[in-house]
C-alpha cells in the first residue's frame, strides 16, 4: 500500500529528527505516519504501529504534550499483543507521573512492572538487607578482574534493559519522597543484572555509586577507588 510507505518514510525522518534531539519536528513526522495508518493497522501492520506510536510518546514526553502522550500510551496498552510490547509505554508512563509531581503513582507503577518482570526489590529494606545486598556484591564481584568486567557482553534482552531504566527511574522517584534505604540497593541490583544479562549503559553509574557506597560508608576507600574507576574506564568503552 501506497501510504504503508509513506508511513514509513516519516518513520525513518522521524528517526533521524530523534537523533538530532528535535523532537517537535520528529513528534510532528511520526504523528503524520500515523495519520496514514488504515483502519485494522494494528493487525495488518503491527511492528510497524507499534513503532510509531511509542517513538511519538517518546517525543511527546519531550515535547510536555501530555494529552498527546496519553492518547498514544492509551492505544498501544490497548492493542499491544504480549507485555513486553507494553513496556516502553510503561516506561513513558512512570516518567511522566514523576515530573508531573505524582510520584506516588510513578512508585507503585514501576514496583508493580518490576515485579511482573520478576526484577522487583524487597518490600522492605532494612540495615539488614543492605549489608546482604553488599556482602553478596562483594563476595560476587572479588572473583572477577577489571579486565573480565570490561569484557562482559552488552545487555540485549529489550525487557532487561527496560526494567534497568524503570530501576533508574524508581531511584530518582524514591530520592524525591525520602525512601534512602531503598535507593542504595539500586545499584546493587542494577550491577547484579549487569552481570547476569550484560552491561547496559546504565552499568557505569551503578558501579560508581557502588564505589561511592564502599569508600563513604564502608571505609573501604581502595576498593571503592576501583569502582569508580572500572565505572570511568566502562563508560568510555
Amino acid at each position: 500500500e501506497q501510504a504503508v510507505v509513506v508511513a514509513n518514510l516519516n518513520l525513518g525522518a522521524g528517526k533521524k529528527a530523534m537523533n538530532m534531539s528535535d523532537f517537535y519536528s520528529a513528534h510532528s513526522l511520526f504523528n503524520h505516519g500515523i495519520s496514514y495508518l488504515r483502519r485494522g493497522h494494528w493487525n495488518k501492520h503491527y511492528d510497524l504501529s507499534l513503532e510509531l506510536f511509542n517513538l511519538a510518546a517518546k517525543c511527546a514526553l519531550m515535547n510536555a504534550e501530555h494529552d498527546s502522550l496519553k492518547m498514544l500510551t492509551e492505544q498501544i496498552m490497548h492493542n499491544a499483543r504480549c507485555f513486553d510490547d507494553k513496556l516502553q509505554a510503561i516506561s513513558v508512563t512512570v516518567t511522566l507521573q514523576c515530573w508531573s509531581g505524582n510520584v506516588t503513582a510513578s512508585v507503585e507503577l514501576t514496583n508493580r512492572t518490576l515485579s511482573s518482570l520478576n526484577e522487583e526489590l524487597p518490600s522492605v529494606v532494612t540495615s539488614a538487607t543492605i549489608k546482604q545486598y553488599v556482602d553478596n556484591k562483594k563476595a560476587q564481584l572479588a572473583t572477577l578482574s577489571d579486565d573480565t568486567l570490561l569484557n562482559y557482553p552488552a545487555m540485549v534482552i529489550p525487557s532487561k534493559i527496560l526494567a534497568v531504566e524503570l530501576l533508574v527511574k524508581l531511584q530518582v522517584s524514591l530520592a524525591i519522597i525520602g525512601e534512602g534505604a531503598a535507593m542504595t540497593i539500586i545499584p546493587l541490583k542494577v550491577i547484579q543484572m549487569s552481570l547476569t544479562y550484560g552491561m547496559s549503559s546504565y552499568s557505569p553509574s551503578a558501579f560508581a555509586q557502588y564505589g561511592n557506597y564502599l569508600a563513604l560508608i564502608g571505609d573501604d576507600f581502595e576498593e571503592g577507588c576501583r569502582y569508580v574507576k572500572f565505572a570511568l574506564s566502562l563508560m568510555k568503552k
